[in-house]
C-alpha cells in the first residue's frame, strides 16, 4: 500500500511516497482495518519527522494519528463495528494514518456523526477530545465562566471556542492575525486579540474589569506561561497540552498560593485503553450531538495530497492557515 515515509529525519523535504505491506489480516482478532479517506495533521507528525520526538518501541516511525474512512476488514472478537461503516480514529502512539489502509482498536474508534463528510470528519478525533478532556474532564468548564483559548496549528481552538460557547461562557481568542480573528469571532468568540499588537493578558484583565479568566487552554508553553499566569483570576486554571515554544519555565510558586491557581497538563497521547475508552464514550455524548444539530462545525483549513506532505507540514509549521490542515490517498 502507499503510504507518506522518511529514510531519515530532517525538514519537510524528507517527506516521500513510500510503500508498506498491507496490515495483517492473520492479526486482526480484536481490530478493524480502515481505508484511509483522509488523515489530520498534527504536532507530533512535525516532532517524529524531525527527529525529536523517538518511540523506541518502535523501528520505523509511522506518521499520522487521527484518520477518517470505511472499515473494510473486522476482527473475529469484534461487534461494534461492520464492513462499510463510516467511522473516524484516533490512533494514539500507534501512528500509522498516513497510509491507504490502518488496523486500529475498536475503542479509538466512532461512527463519524451526520452532517459532516467523510474527508471532514478526520479533523474530529484528536480535537473533539482534546476539547472535552481539557475543559470537561480536567476543569469542568460551566456557564459564566470566561475561557480565554490560544490559538493552535491543529484547529483545536476550532472545535473549543465552539464547544465553550454552547455552554454558556465568555470567550477569549487569542491569535496573531486578523484573518484567524475573524475565524474566531464567526465560531462565537466574544472578544478577540491579536497578540502581535495587543497585550493578551492586558487586554483579557481589562475587559473582566481586572479579575482575570477562568481558564486558559494554550499549547504554546514556555513563551505564554508567566503572562498565562497573570491572566487568571483567583481559583482559575491553565491547562497545557502542548508546548510549541519549550518546555522549561521559572516558576514562583507563592503566584500559585496567593490566587489558588491550578496548571494542568493535558495529554490524551499516553492515556490507557480503560481511560481511552471512556474519553471516546464521553465525546459520542457530549460532542456528537453538538456536531449533529450545527452547533460544532470542523472548519478544514486546506487538503493536500500524499504527493503533497511537504507542502502540508510547511504550511502546518508556519501556522500561515485556519482551520484543520489534511492529507489525503489522492
Amino acid at each position: 500500500m502507499k503510504v507518506v515515509d522518511f529514510e531519515t529525519p530532517g525538514d519537510p523535504d524528507v517527506l516521500q511516497i513510500g510503500a508498506r505491506e498491507l496490515p495483517n489480516l492473520a492479526l486482526l482478532t480484536c481490530h478493524i482495518i480502515i481505508q484511509v479517506a483522509a488523515a489530520g495533521l498534527n504536532v507530533h507528525d512535525t516532532w517524529i519527522r524531525q527527529g525529536t520526538l523517538v518511540y523506541r518501541f518502535r523501528s520505523r516511525p509511522c506518521l499520522g494519528y487521527e484518520c477518517s474512512g470505511k472499515v473494510v476488514a473486522v476482527g473475529s472478537g469484534v461487534n461494534e463495528f461492520k464492513v462499510g461503516d463510516e467511522v473516524c480514529a484516533f490512533l494514539g502512539n500507534d501512528g500509522g494514518a498516513y497510509a491507504e489502509f490502518v488496523r486500529v482498536s475498536p475503542s479509538n474508534v466512532l461512527r463519524i456523526p451526520s452532517r459532516v463528510s467523510l474527508v471532514e470528519a478526520a479533523a474530529l478525533p484528536k480535537a473533539s477530545q482534546l476539547t472535552y478532556f481539557a475543559l470537561s474532564v480536567l476543569t469542568n468548564v460551566t456557564l459564566g465562566d470566561t475561557v480565554l483559548i490560544h490559538e493552535t496549528a491543529a484547529a483545536i481552538d476550532v472545535i473549543a471556542i465552539q464547544y465553550v460557547k454552547h455552554i454558556g461562557c465568555e470567550v477569549f481568542a487569542v491569535a496573531g492575525t486578523e484573518e484567524k480573528l475573524r475565524y474566531c469571532k464567526m465560531l462565537g468568540a466574544d472578544v478577540c486579540i491579536n497578540y502581535r499588537k495587543e497585550d493578551f493578558c492586558k487586554c483579557a484583565k481589562a475587559e473582566t474589569g481586572g479579575k482575570g479568566v477562568n481558564i486558559i487552554l494554550d499549547v504554546s508553553g514556555r513563551d505564554n506561561f508567566q503572562k498565562n499566569m497573570d491572566c487568571l483570576a483567583r481559583g482559575g486554571s491553565l491547562v497545557i497540552s502542548g508546548f510549541k515554544t519549550g518546555s522549561l519555565v521559572e516558576l514562583d510558586l507563592s503566584s500559585l498560593m496567593k490566587k489558588d491557581i491550578s496548571v494542568i497538563g493535558a495529554d490524551i497521547w499516553n492515556l490507557n485503553h480503560r481511560r481511552m475508552s471512556q474519553l471516546w464514550s464521553d465525546v459520542a455524548e457530549k460532542i456528537w450531538p453538538l456536531i449533529e444539530n450545527g452547533r460544532i462545525k470542523p472548519i478544514i483549513g486546506k487538503i493536500f495530497t500524499f504527493a503533497e506532505a511537504a507542502d502540508a507540514h510547511r504550511a502546518f509549521e508556519e501556522c500561515s492557515i485556519f482551520g484543520k490542515l489534511l492529507l489525503v490517498p489522492e
